[in-house]
């Protein structure tokens, strides 16, 4: 699976996507436990901004998609078809030979892992993080870590694909002399 990969970035990969999916599952459980479910009292963590609040999203991102008949099946279709074009596309292709490539995309994993074991073991997702801002109206979707770890690897895709390519020194047609000892 490697290809000409290195055991450090294959390392550093599987240690993102599995330790963020990892988090985000504990996570869900801590305060689905805790707080309770879906029509539970929120838990304040700061007053006009920011509560734990359990809910359900069957849904993509912010609800997307919802009304789909069986969207929790074909969004988690979708993560294993996405989670299959990143391991190729990074091991077998070699694009994991850029760090920072690598890091996004198994942001991008962890989050569609985490997301996925919801879709397929409950049929949904477990939202819980709602932040808002009530001074000015401003109020965000329910979401989770997950969806955190997906926006932010998209996020640094964006950036690294609009950062300016290093400059090739440009051939002189001359061959470095050779020094010896």
């Amino acid at each position: 699976m490697s290809g000409s990969v290195g055991w450090k970035r294959i390392a550093l990969f599987w240690t993102i996507a599995l330790g963020g999916a990892a988090f985000d599952l504990a996570t869900k459980s801590l305060v689905f436990s805790q707080v309770g479910q879906p029509g539970s009292p929120p838990v304040t963590l700061i007053p006009n901004m920011l509560e734990l609040h359990t809910s359900y999203n069957t849904g993509a991102l912010w609800g997307l998609g919802r009304s789909i008949p069986h969207s929790s099946l074909i969004f988690a279709s979708l993560s294993v078809i996405a989670a299959c074009a990143i391991l190729y596309y990074l091991f077998v292709i070699g694009a994991a030979a850029d760090r920072k490539l690598t890091i996004a995309l198994a942001l991008i994993m962890a989050g569609a892992l985490g997301n996925c074991h919801d879709r397929i073991m409950l049929r949904q997702v477990r939202d819980f993080v709602h932040f808002h801002i009530d001074a000015i109206g401003f109020d965000c979707a329910i979401f989770n870590f997950a969806d955190n770890m997906l926006v932010i690897g998209a996020l640094m895709i964006m950036f690294l694909a609009v950062r300016a390519e290093p400059v090739e020194p440009a051939e002189s047609g001359l061959e470095k002399p050779v020094t010896t000892a």
